[in-house]
């Protein structure tokens, strides 16, 4: 009983496991397992932001033919389309304070405007009706279009 204490604790502490046994992550397991979290991520990353890209491009489309219903109810009621210098900005505010065709025109979904022409280049007897797209920039190949 009387053992030194050294003695006394060496007899009550649990054994360690020698290394191999011990169950756990090594460094480079974790690392290969963050890595292979990365190369996921990224792939579904990519995938979202072109079907979003792709939902942006729709949305104009049906705006643009929003636009266009109301352009023609605009020439049922005033017998014309407005002109290029009116604009679309004719569709929420008539000539002569009548009601107007629409609350307010909508901008692209980038954040654009949309571009009208009256008489059109493309749609001659009416009217062209483009978004510039996500680029911004006339004439390119992002342009979504009436035509």
């Amino acid at each position: 009983m009387n053992q030194p204490k050294n003695e006394r604790r060496r007899k009550h502490s649990p054994k360690r496991r020698p290394r191999k046994g011990r169950r756990g992550l090594t460094l480079i397991e974790i690392l290969v397992v963050v890595t292979i979290l990365g190369i996921i991520a990224s792939i579904v990353g990519i995938t979202v932001a072109d079907q979003l890209e792709e939902s942006k491009v729709q949305a104009a489309d049906i705006q643009i033919k929003e636009v266009s219903k109301a352009l023609e109810l605009y020439k049922v009621k005033y017998h014309r389309f407005p002109s290029t210098a009116e604009g679309l900005q004719a569709l929420a505010n008539p000539p002569g304070g009548k009601a107007p065709i629409m609350d307010q025109v909508p901008k692209d979904p980038w954040d654009g405007e949309y571009v009208y022409l009256s008489p059109g280049q493309h749609n001659q007897g009416k009217f062209d009706l483009y978004s510039k797209g996500p680029d911004g920039n006339d004439n390119t190949e992002d342009d979504v279009k009436n035509w």
